[in-house]
């Protein structure tokens, strides 16, 4: 159960370093030093070793922080609609019509994609409990067949307006998320209302109980457009993070995906409350919903990550560059949020917002890495600066979880019956 991986270069801590070693034991990094040194006890112990040579770079895996899989099914035919249309004439008219098998394709397909891309965990806010859990297995499994790291959000909705296939009780919601903690102990289970319009307070309330009650994290949508705060203010009397915080769902627990439509009082509410923001900024413009102010957010200590939302391309390169260049043209300002914020996002910031312990290649955490082509990195250029500002997901060779090599640059077996799938299903449900 141990190996040592050596690496003439690699990205830790935000730096890159030469010539480090890598022990795994039991999937996480158990000594991380001078390679010579590893080396030499692991040929006194008979470890294995793997060498990475100059032009690789070992890197963090990517955290995705925020994830809806089945919209794979969405994008190429409905980029161009406002959100209203896209939600009801798409997002509300296909997937309702997945059935579990569909979903363990659609997902095997979308986690594959995130792992070529350098994806090692990723949390899915999953929508499909209106009939049960069967559709929350068939993801889990998707999950745990492709190797991918799953913090595995379970919606809790019950707008009088959602698909059945979205809607249930609040006593459902609660026995149904008890059976997936009880059934699957190796994943990071997660409690999600799902916002403030799509789930009423009575539930929000619930799921901040149950979200206590299990010590699991509690992700909801909130401030993603301006309408919802307009409504919040029209009916409660105060905006949406507020409305949060007088709901008990603020607190260190919370992890609040989207914070766009917010004031400066909301974000010293967040920071003082220890609640986490995903920043999901590809998504963000794809949808027309404006700028996250991810400088305020940062400068306050607020936990910060990234997600690829609706999945247009999940791509964590993508997102770190989006991330910084939209704070530069929101500010005006070349010198706001550079490379190296945005590398922590997809890093070691997004593992502390989800409350995993990843995105970091120090002793203790947890073995998910990923091994880069370094030729595209000019000489004379820090590699994080060329891997957001130049990278691209091809750069990929190999992505590893808990030590086990998961993804390369061909896709697997799976992976291709999955895309052959994904087309037969698209065939029967988009219009």
């Amino acid at each position: 159960m141990s190996e040592l991986f050596i690496a003439a270069r690699a990205i830790v801590g935000g730096e890159e370093r030469c010539e480090i070693g890598f022990l795994v034991e039991n999937g996480r990094f158990a000594k991380v030093g001078d390679a010579k040194t590893l080396a030499l006890e692991a040929a006194h112990h008979g470890t294995p070793t793997r060498r990475f040579p100059e032009d690789r770079v070992l890197i963090p895996g990517f955290i995705n922080g925020h994830s809806h899989a089945y919209q794979v099914l969405l994008r190429g035919w409905a980029d161009d609609w406002g959100f209203d249309r896209w939600r009801s004439d798409a997002l509300y008219r296909v997937v309702p019509q997945l059935t579990p098998d569909d979903i363990y394709w659609v997902f095997l397909f979308a986690f594959s994609e995130m792992l070529a891309a350098g994806i090692t965990t990723v949390a899915e806010f999953f929508y499909l409990n209106g009939e049960g859990n069967a559709r929350a297995e068939a993801a889990i499994r998707a999950a745990r067949e492709t190797g991918i790291r799953l913090v595995f959000a379970r919606t809790w909705m019950d707008a009088a307006y959602a698909p059945d296939a979205y809607r249930e009780t609040i006593a459902d919601a609660r026995s149904r998320s008890e059976a997936l903690l009880s059934r699957h102990s190796d994943i990071h289970f997660c409690v999600a209302p799902h916002s403030l319009h799509a789930a009423s307070p009575a539930m929000i309330e619930a799921a901040a109980a149950f979200s206590a009650e299990y010590d699991c994290m509690l992700h909801v949508h909130v401030a993603e457009a301006a309408y919802e705060g307009e409504a919040t203010l029209r009916e409660h009397g105060v905006t949406p993070i507020r409305f949060l915080d007088r709901l008990g769902a603020l607190n260190e627990r919370c992890v609040a995906v989207h914070a766009i439509y917010i004031d400066d009082e909301e974000k010293r509410l967040l920071a003082e409350r220890g609640a986490r923001v995903i920043h999901n900024p590809m998504t963000n413009q794809y949808l027309g919903d404006g700028i996250c102010d991810i400088s305020s957010l940062h400068a306050l200590g607020v936990p910060l990550g990234l997600g690829t939302d609706a999945d247009v391309k999940p791509s964590a390169i993508d997102e770190m560059r989006a991330a910084s260049l939209l704070q530069k043209i929101a500010r005006t300002d070349g010198a706001a949020f550079g490379a190296r914020a945005a590398f922590d996002l997809a890093t070691a910031s997004g593992a502390r917002a989800l409350r995993v312990d990843a995105g970091r290649l120090e002793e203790g955490a947890f073995a998910d890495f990923v091994v880069l082509d370094a030729r595209g990195i000019d000489p004379w250029a820090p590699a994080v600066n060329a891997l957001v500002y130049r990278g691209e997901d091809a750069w990929v060779q190999g992505t590893f979880v808990s030590g086990r090599r998961v993804a390369g640059r061909e896709p697997s077996a799976a992976a291709s019956a999955a895309r052959e799938h994904l087309r037969s299903i698209a065939e029967r449900l988009i219009p």
